[in-house]
């Protein structure tokens, strides 16, 4: 029986995304979360990048399989998913779902990940939400080095940048505008009938800026302890159409176990 082990960073999106392919498949798995910069020294030997998550599938007696990215952990999830209806990817929709997951992984999540960070990486509480579900170890390199680590998020991801929030907020608008035009017909999901990938990857990595009820990942905070501009840039996001289809899927959807 393969043993999975999910590497992730409390606060990412696209952990959530991996996260909840692997609950809904209802396959047996370990996650070990890192603080941010602690988890170099965690996945440098692994290859395939920095970036988390990582799944890490081993066997007795196989070599180790190594899946550096959310999208192709989420493919190798769906073929063990035997029917057709139940797919992330349903082969007469398959094409439409990956250019949609395609949209939402290269604009998307960059975006809300920046515009996230812009309002909450100095506010208070930023140490708990950094932390959450990381080793001891993790939590006293974090205590000493936190400001260390939020310079490098806040210059990596281009925060400082004039208007930064204000641009990152235009883009999750422009990507919701088009998902309000998708379901304006009335389908239930992205892509028609059924829930696929598009769906699950749209509310985890639109997530964070709607903070839906039952969200995967520990490190989000309540709306209520956010800023009050972000919190007001939040609701406007969960009137839309979109956002009310990120908190329905949550609803409905993100603990549903199909096999």
């Amino acid at each position: 029986m393969p043993i999975f082990q999910l590497l992730s960073l409390p606060p990412s999106h696209y952990c959530e995304k991996a996260r909840w392919a692997l609950q809904r498949c209802a396959l047996p798995f370990k996650e070990t979360m890192h603080f941010p910069g602690f988890h170099l020294l965690f996945v440098k030997k692994l290859g395939g990048g920095t970036s988390l998550p990582k799944l890490i599938i081993t066997g007795h007696g196989e070599e180790s399989q190594i899946l550096h990215d959310s999208s192709d952990i989420l493919a190798f999830i769906d073929n063990l998913i035997g029917q057709d209806n139940l797919k992330l990817y349903p082969s007469d929709k398959k094409d439409a779902v990956i250019e949609w997951e395609d949209l939402f992984d290269e604009v998307l999540g960059p975006s809300v990940r920046t515009w996230g960070y812009c309002y909450l990486l100095y506010h208070k509480g930023i140490y708990g939400l950094l932390t959450k579900g990381v080793s001891r170890p993790q939590k006293v390199f974090a205590f000493f080095f936190l400001p260390i680590i939020q310079r490098a998020i806040f210059k990596g991801l281009g925060c400082a940048k004039k208007d930064a929030k204000e641009i990152k907020f235009g883009k999750i608008i422009s990507v919701f505008e088009k998902v309000n035009e998708a379901l304006a017909d009335g389908r239930p999901f992205i892509c028609g009938d059924t829930f696929t990938a598009a769906d699950l990857t749209f509310a985890a990595l639109g997530g964070p800026a709607v903070l839906p009820k039952g969200y995967g990942s520990p490190a989000l905070p309540t709306i209520e302890k956010c800023p009050k501009e972000m919190a007001e840039k939040i609701q406007q996001l969960r009137e839309m159409p979109a956002g009310k289809h990120i908190m329905s899927m949550y609803e409905t959807q993100r603990l549903k176990a199909p096999v």
